[in-house]
């Protein structure tokens, strides 16, 4: 049989009442088994049994509900396999997003590079879109210290850093034209 299908076939056994009743027990007989199927599904160990410790800790926090249920375990495993897919979902799109964020500001900053009225550009901005994007790309700050540095939560920096952005992109488009009929 291959390891997969061994551990497909261990995997769907519904946990033995006998001495499985607490939830001890069952950590004790199962932990390893499952950071080992999900070490192979994720291909991390550390990723597999943090989501294998989380979802032991929500079970303990509705252990009286769990308990009573056929497959306790089968309950255990699931929320583990939601907590690797949850990760895999945000390690994307949070991969995304710096690639996109990598584009657009090696465009506004080799576009703006180039002009000699950068200070002129820049004051065409609000106060909240100029602090932000200096913070940002001249200081080089996260969009969390920028936060905090202005006072605002992450997404209204966000928000400035996007609205500066485009009014930047606005701003050199228009001069582009002027300059290039």
């Amino acid at each position: 049989m291959t390891l997969g299908v061994d551990l497909a076939i261990t995997m769907n056994v519904p946990a033995d009442a006998a001495g499985l009743d607490t939830l001890d027990g069952l950590f004790r007989a199962h932990y390893a088994r499952l950071v080992r199927a999900l070490t192979v599904v994720s291909g991390s160990r550390e990723a597999a049994a943090d989501a294998v410790q989380e979802a032991f800790v929500k079970a303990h926090l509705h252990w009286s509900r769990i308990r009573r249920y056929d497959d306790p375990v089968g309950w255990i495993r699931r929320i583990a396999i939601n907590r690797l897919r949850d990760d895999h979902r945000r390690s994307v799109r949070k991969q995304r997003a710096v690639d996109r964020l990598a584009v657009e500001q090696s465009t506004v900053t080799i576009e703006l590079a180039h002009d000699a009225d950068l200070q002129w550009m820049l004051a065409q901005l609000p106060p909240q879109q100029r602090l932000a994007l200096a913070l940002f790309y001249v200081d080089e700050l996260t969009v969390a210290e920028v936060a905090a540095a202005m006072r605002l939560s992450e997404g209204a920096v966000k928000f400035h850093l996007h609205r500066g952005r485009d009014r930047l992109r606005d701003v050199l488009s228009r001069r582009r034209s002027l300059s290039h009929p």
